[in-house]
């Protein structure tokens, strides 16, 4: 079986990446993040272009002045001591009985691979598709590295990843309108909503 889970708000209770620049780069840092999104948040749109041009603002002011390596070891520091908090439990272990069963599992999600890749290869996940971080030639943070990895995007990168025109997924977990289009790429398709029980796994 072929399964996707997106991450945030769905193995997740809250924004990771929102919670790993806090948690990584502080407050202060933060804050000042969070007003340089402000002239993107008055646009009207509220489309993946806007969604794209606030991350991309988000991270630039975040992330500035850093490279590769110290990027990498922030991530270690987060996924080691940090981002097991946020798991939910319920979640986790559903990701796990899939991998028990022998199913190849795939992340779809709109946060960065640079702390997602260390968190799948502990949880021996087939394939990372998310959001690309840009490093110029001497190593230093330059920006997004690829589209915003939501909506219609999610199933472009699994489409990439397949090789296939068609993506066909057997289940897909996901929380939000970010999710639809590949939810809608399931034959049995999980949104998280206030009193969605997890369905059995029983074929």
């Amino acid at each position: 079986m072929l399964v996707a889970f997106d991450f945030d708000g769905t193995i997740t209770d809250r924004d990771s990446l929102q919670d790993f620049v806090r948690r990584m780069r502080g407050w202060t840092v933060c804050l000042k993040a969070y007003l340089a999104c402000l002239p993107r948040l008055l646009w009207l749109d509220r489309g993946p272009v806007r969604r794209q041009a606030i991350k991309a603002r988000f991270l630039a002011s975040a992330l500035a002045g850093l490279d590769r390596d110290q990027l990498q070891a922030l991530a270690d520091v987060y996924v080691r001591e940090y981002l097991p908090g946020l798991l939910r439990p319920e979640m986790l272990e559903r990701l796990r009985a899939h991998r028990r069963r022998g199913d190849t599992v795939v992340l779809v999600s709109a946060s960065p691979s640079l702390y997602l890749q260390v968190w799948a290869h502990q949880e021996g996940i087939a394939q990372v598709l998310a959001t690309e971080l840009a490093f110029d030639g001497q190593g230093r943070f330059s920006g997004l590295g690829s589209p915003n990895c939501w909506g219609e995007e999610k199933v472009r990168r699994l489409q990439m990843w397949l090789g296939q025109e068609s993506v066909s997924l057997d289940m897909a977990y996901g929380d939000s309108q970010g999710d639809a289009a590949m939810l809608a790429r399931a034959r049995l398709p999980w949104l998280r909503t206030r009193d969605a029980g997890l369905p059995e796994l029983s074929f």
